[in-house]
């Protein structure tokens, strides 16, 4: 209990001498591009925890179908949806024979499923709890093999068909959620190894072609869950498809460094094709409300999205998407979801959209300079097939206000152009602020990119250009004074206390 109150109190109070930011920037930052030089394709990491239906314990909260595909999520985990997609909920009693269609409560999951297959996206499916307040969710299963018995009859109901069930070709399957925290898992570590063990061989003797991993680790700094469980894995001659870990960084640089840390265990470990996969990220639980809600995450998360680009991971699942509607989980700053319950976007879920935007119409990407993404300044940037189309992402999370020139040569066009300049910060909301007409080869402006800023550039030889905002949720007046912020903090760790151990 002594480690979770530590990782409590840590992960809510800010501390600001582990930010790694420098504000010693070149002041005189330029960034070349040219179009005639390309660097692969831009991934989105599109990839979020829940949705797009509400909870089914939140009042009020909508369908979020159409706002999932406006920003572009195209892959969904299934955990905290808090109970329907849970292994107590399908299979409420243990003591049932795991091989009768009886056993099975499919009726609230499927619900969810379909939802997600409905919306466009594929599955990641986490067989395992929900974080809860009852400790029996926390055990480990009485028995493993009968665990994994069931978990196999899961897959064959949503893969083959089993007890009225789908085709959906789920592929990706996590064994638990962050086992080497009380909160999750009141068992020892060598219980989980037992119950990985266990259940990757009883699915993959079922079915070869599904994807299994873990451990989904709450932190990489925990060796049990790193070199400890691989070095099993190994010693085992067990399959790992996936490794699964979480990271909730005070900068996206942190969460660079670790992706890289990552993919340079799993090498290490020799297994080069297991895939790099962290299914929860964001920004550090212990800012403020305002902080996941405001541009200030906006450009946390333009920074995260473009150092993936080169991180080593394979997928990225942002936690979360959906949002309850109990205040005090706000007031003490536990809401880290891009919408509201009601379905309007949160300034986060802004990047996305214009994440959204360069993946669709620019996804070729131009070389950019060597970035630097410790100093808070990321950049990224391409271009269509056809080569109507360019587009550059600058963001700035935290850096001081600086100035910088962006040089674009060698367009594509011989004719006028458009160049927008679409701008996300706490007034703007992805908004048009300059709209300039040229008829130049080469393209150059010089500007100031403020801290907690998003800019997106679209120069364009098309009549069609990406939409502005929609409406989006403002941030109340309580959440937004600095005066509630020790007593937000207190509330938190209290919380945490009583919730997780």
């Amino acid at each position: 209990m002594k480690k979770f109150v530590i990782f409590c109190i840590t992960s809510i109070i800010v501390i600001s001498s582990v930010s790694t930011l420098s504000n010693e920037i070149n002041q005189n930052l330029i960034i070349e591009l040219d179009c005639t030089q390309i660097d692969g394709i831009i991934r989105h990491f599109g990839g979020i925890n829940c949705g797009p239906l509400p909870n089914h314990d939140v009042k009020d909260g909508i369908d979020l179908t159409e706002q999932y595909r406006d920003v572009g999520i195209d892959f969904i985990r299934t955990h905290d949806f808090g109970g329907p997609t849970d292994i107590s909920t399908i299979f409420p009693n243990f003591s049932a024979d795991p091989n009768l269609e009886s056993s099975y409560d499919f009726k609230s999951s499927d619900r969810f499923i379909t939802g997600i297959i409905n919306a466009g996206c594929k599955v990641f499916y986490r067989l395992g709890e929900s974080a809860s307040v009852n400790n029996s969710l926390r055990q480990p299963p009485e028995n493993f093999s009968k665990w994994a018995e069931i978990c196999k009859h899961i897959v064959m109901h949503y893969n083959d068909g089993w007890a009225d069930g789908y085709h959906y070709n789920i592929t990706y399957w996590e064994i638990w959620n962050e086992p080497d925290l009380v909160g999750f898992w009141t068992g020892t570590v060598e219980e989980y190894y037992e119950l990985y063990h266990a259940t990757v061989q009883k699915l993959k003797s079922y079915n070869s072609s599904l994807k299994i991993g873990g451990p989904c680790t709450s932190s990489i700094e925990n060796n049990n869950y790193t070199t400890g469980f691989l070095s099993y894995i190994e010693e085992n001659n067990l399959p790992l498809d996936f490794y699964s870990w979480h990271m909730y960084a005070y900068t996206p640089y942190q969460l660079y460094n670790a992706s890289l840390n990552v993919k340079n265990i799993l090498d290490t470990f020799g297994f080069i094709d297991t895939e790099s996969i962290n299914t929860e990220w964001n920004i550090n639980i212990g800012i403020p409300q305002r902080d996941k809600d405001n541009s200030k995450n906006a450009a946390f998360t333009a920074c995260a999205l473009a150092v993936f680009q080169d991180a080593g991971i394979d997928h990225a699942f942002r936690y979360r998407g959906t949002q309850g509607n109990n205040w005090l989980m706000r007031f003490i700053g536990f809401d880290l979801s891009l919408f509201s319950y009601d379905g309007l976007f949160k300034t986060p879920a802004l990047t996305y959209k214009a994440m959204h935007y360069i993946t669709r119409d620019t996804p070729i990407r131009l070389m950019t300079p060597i970035m630097d993404s410790s100093n808070g300044i990321t950049y990224l940037a391409g271009i269509s097939e056809d080569k109507s189309n360019i587009t550059a992402l600058i963001s700035n999370f935290e850096a001081e206000d600086i100035e910088y020139t962006l040089n674009i040569e060698n367009l594509p066009w011989n004719s006028s152009y458009r160049v927008l300049h679409y701008l996300i910060d706490d007034e703007t909301h992805l908004e048009i602020t300059e709209d300039i007409n040229s008829d130049s080869p080469a393209f150059s402006l010089t500007k100031t990119i403020r801290t907690s800023t998003v800019n997106l550039f679209r120069l364009t030889n098309s009549s069609t250009i990406p939409d502005e905002s929609p409406p989006t949720a403002s941030i109340p007046l309580i959440l937004r004074l600095k005066i509630f912020d020790p007593i937000a903090a207190l509330l938190g760790i209290l919380f945490m206390i009583l919730f997780f151990t």
